[in-house]
């Protein structure tokens, strides 16, 4: 655990009680310094894990990192020499001589290894704490984060592995991805966020998968939810709604899942396929916005999985992202809106500690209206036709 105690309290919402923690033991990044450090930095090979003699899978990378360069081309930033390699990644982890596994981000802490789809990743508790058994899942090799259907094969294996957990992934792409974009990993933990606990408000068919329960949930932000207990069935319909949802646009709700390269941001090229792999580039390179966050946890027999569909587009009007948090809230929060964040816990930068008392009773409204912005589909009617248009292209 964290040894600096953060203020935390719980806010009434229309969403239900919303947690609000200021982040005391962490600095607050800009969305763009997050961008540069992903373009810049994952370029470099050679993590620490490749030094200590195993093999790294190339399954999705790139993706990130050639967004971020992409984004920052287009806003004229990128300059600061801002480069995370290997050596200096927080979440590269080895093997040493007598077996054991060491990760400098791992604190103190014990670092275990999992096999997850065929690969060895490590995982270790959170020295930040931001919940209950909060912990932090590290790819082998130092790659870029990339929602692939290899990142559901990895999910499903984890829960399995450990039944009593809850497993999920930031996005991938800059904006909406979370504070490291640079090293593919994933969080979790002993905890049930108030996302995972709200009920749905909507239920529809995916052809071909009867066994799969799939619903919109009751949430500020767009979220779709799977149930199933046959767990091949589960990755297969997430999977469908991963690539549904990559090459999906709907412009009465500003969502497009591509533009061309060099406007609004993102990486030449489509989104990973199945094994993870980007197709060649179409001859007029195109930069994609449309990713999500998988979000895994079980229920008895049951898997459920929540996949949050996230864009990160930007405009004229809204440079910061048209999805991002409102320019006038960002006295509250500024930095991208991550995992832990989209399920109900807000992280606060620790400048807000100075003024508490006059902040406090504005966070929970600011929250929630920061969730809001993140929906994809809002919830009115051109959120409902937009709805609507995504499952009928399932």
């Amino acid at each position: 655990m964290s040894a600096v105690e953060n203020p935390a309290w719980v806010a009434d919402s229309p969403a239900g009680p919303l947690e609000i923690t200021i982040n005391l033991a962490k600095p607050e990044k800009d969305p763009r310094t997050i961008a540069r450090a992903a373009s810049e930095g994952a370029v470099c090979e050679g993590s620490i894990a490749e030094k200590a003699g195993r093999s790294s899978d190339a399954r999705g990378n790139g993706a990130a990192s050639d967004a971020a360069a992409a984004s920052l081309r287009a806003d004229g930033h990128g300059s600061a020499p801002l480069a995370v390699t290997g050596d200096d990644c927080v979440l590269c982890w080895q093997r040493a001589a007598d077996g054991s596994l060491a990760c400098a981000g791992a604190g103190s802490g014990d670092v275990r290894s999992v096999e997850l789809a065929g690969e060895e990743w490590a995982w270790w508790f959170s020295p930040y704490g931001y919940f209950p058994e909060h912990l932090i899942v590290s790819a082998p090799a130092h790659r870029p984060m990339a929602i692939t259907h290899g990142t559901i094969d990895r999910l499903l294996d984890f829960v399995d592995a450990y039944p009593q957990w809850f497993i999920g992934s930031n996005a991938d792409l800059p904006i909406v991805g979370g504070s490291i974009l640079v090293h593919d990993h994933f969080q979790g933990g002993g905890y049930r966020f108030l996302l995972m606990k709200r009920p749905v408000r909507q239920r529809f068919a995916l052809p071909g998968l009867g066994g799969v329960e799939a619903s919109i949930v009751d949430w500020p932000a767009s979220v779709a939810r799977l149930r199933a207990s046959d767990r091949t069935a589960l990755g297969e319909a997430a999977c469908r709604l991963m690539d549904a949802w990559r090459t999906f646009s709907f412009e009465p709700c500003g969502i497009r899942a591509f533009s061309p390269s060099g406007i609004s941001g993102g990486s030449p090229g489509k989104a990973p396929d199945r094994a993870g792999q980007r197709p060649a580039a179409p001859a007029a390179a195109v930069v994609p916005h449309n990713t999500l966050n998988p979000i895994l946890w079980r229920e008895g027999d049951d898997y459920v999985m929540d996949l949050v569909l996230r864009n990160n587009r930007t405009t004229p009007e809204r440079p910061y992202g048209l999805f991002h948090v409102p320019e006038h809230l960002f006295r509250i929060k500024k930095e991208n809106i991550g995992l832990i964040e989209i399920m109900g816990r807000a992280i606060l930068p620790g400048r807000l500690a100075a003024e508490l008392p006059e902040v406090r009773p504005v966070c929970g409204a600011a929250y929630y209206e920061i969730l809001q912005a993140t929906g994809v589909f809002k919830d009115d009617e051109c959120g409902h036709a937009g709805w609507n248009a995504f499952i009928a292209a399932l």
